[in-house]
C-alpha cells in the first residue's frame, strides 16, 4: 500500500484509493501516516479530534473510528489484513506500520539527507539535482484535504518548516553555480509569500546584485526590513546587515566564486544573456511551495 501525505491524502493499494472519506477518519489517518510506526495514544487523538471539547462519548468513537479506519483500509470488509493488518493496537493507543517506501513523506527525507550528504563533499551539480527532485514529489501544500487539529497543525509546521529550509539550501546551490539569472522569478515569489524570511531574502539580494541589479538588491533588503519590523517588531539579523553594506561597497567577495564560469555549461547562454531577457525567463518559470 503506498501512502501519500505531499498533497492531498491517499492510500492506495491495487490502483485503488482506499484513505477515508469522513472527515475525522482522514484526520486520524493523516496524524497516524505523520507518526508512522510509533504509537499514538487514544488521548492524543481524542485532542486532535476534538481539542479541548471532547464529548463523554469520545474514546468509544475513537474506538469506532479505529475499526472503520481499519476496513476501509482494507477494502475487503471486517476479514481483509492487506491495508487492516497496518493498524496495530498497542497500550493506550495505535501504531500504524508503514514499511520503507511506502510514504512519500519518507522517500522526500530520505532524499533530502542525501542531497546534504552529498553537499557536503562538495558535489554541487549532483547535490542540488537531488534536492530538486525531492521538491518534485510534492503534489500541492501538505495534506492540503485535510483539516487538521491542535497536533496534526503542529506536526505540519515543523514539515512545512523543513521543506523551505530544503528549498533554501537547493537555492543557495543554485546561486553557487552562478544559476543567479534562472532563480530571480522563483525568489520572487518565494519572498513575497515569506516576507520575513531572511534566507530567501539574502538569496534574492545576491542574485539581484549578480544581475547587476544593485539598486533592486538593497530594496530587497528595506522590504524584508519593514517587514520584520510589521509583523515581529524585529530589525535584520547582524549577517543581513552586512551582506547589505557590503553591497552598498561592492565588496568583492558577492561576486560568483572563481570556477564557477568554467564550470558552466547549460545555464551558461541564460548567464551571460541581456538582464531584460534573462529576467523575463526566469519570471516565466517562478514556482509557489503552495503547489
Amino acid at each position: 500500500m503506498e501512502f501519500r501525505v505531499l498533497g492531498p491524502l491517499s492510500a492506495t493499494a491495487s490502483g485503488v484509493d482506499r484513505a477515508p472519506t469522513a472527515p475525522k477518519q482522514r484526520q486520524m489517518l493523516a496524524l497516524l501516516l505523520l507518526n508512522a510506526n510509533r504509537t499514538v495514544s487514544r488521548a492524543q487523538l481524542v485532542e486532535e479530534l476534538w481539542e479541548y471539547s471532547p464529548p463523554s462519548s469520545a474514546i468509544a468513537a475513537v474506538h469506532t473510528y479505529v475499526m472503520q479506519l481499519r476496513r476501509t483500509l482494507s477494502g475487503c470488509g471486517a476479514r481483509g489484513v492487506e491495508g487492516a493488518g497496518r493498524l496495530l493496537t498497542r497500550h493506550q493507543g495505535y501504531q500504524l506500520v508503514v514499511e520503507p517506501g511506502d510514504l512519500d513523506l519518507d522517500v522526500y527525507e530520505g532524499r533530502v539527507t542525501l542531497a546534504r550528504d552529498i553537499l557536503a563533499r562538495g558535489e554541487l551539480h549532483r547535490g542540488a539535482e537531488q534536492l530538486r527532485a525531492a521538491e518534485d514529489m510534492w503534489r500541492g501544500d501538505l495534506l492540503v484535504d485535510v483539516v487538521p487539529g491542535p497536533l496534526l497543525q503542529a506536526a505540519m509546521e515543523v514539515i512545512d518548516r523543513d521543506r523551505l529550509a530544503a528549498v533554501s539550501r537547493r537555492i543557495h546551490t543554485d546561486l553557487q553555480l552562478g544559476r543567479h539569472h534562472e532563480l530571480l522569478g522563483e525568489l520572487r515569489a518565494l519572498t513575497h509569500q515569506h516576507p520575513t524570511h531572511e534566507d530567501l531574502a539574502s538569496h534574492l539580494m545576491i542574485a539581484l546584485y549578480r544581475c547587476g541589479r544593485q539598486a533592486d538588491a538593497l530594496d530587497a533588503y528595506h522590504r524584508l526590513r519593514l517587514a520584520l519590523r510589521a509583523e515581529l517588531g524585529a530589525q535584520p539579523s547582524p549577517r543581513l546587515g552586512e551582506l547589505h553594506g557590503d553591497m552598498l561597497a561592492a565588496h568583492p567577495r558577492l561576486e560568483l566564486p572563481s570556477g564557477v564560469w568554467g564550470a558552466l555549461s547549460l545555464s551558461l547562454d541564460l548567464a551571460v544573456a541581456p538582464f531584460g531577457a534573462a529576467a523575463a525567463r526566469a519570471g516565466a518559470t517562478a514556482v509557489s511551495l503552495s503547489g
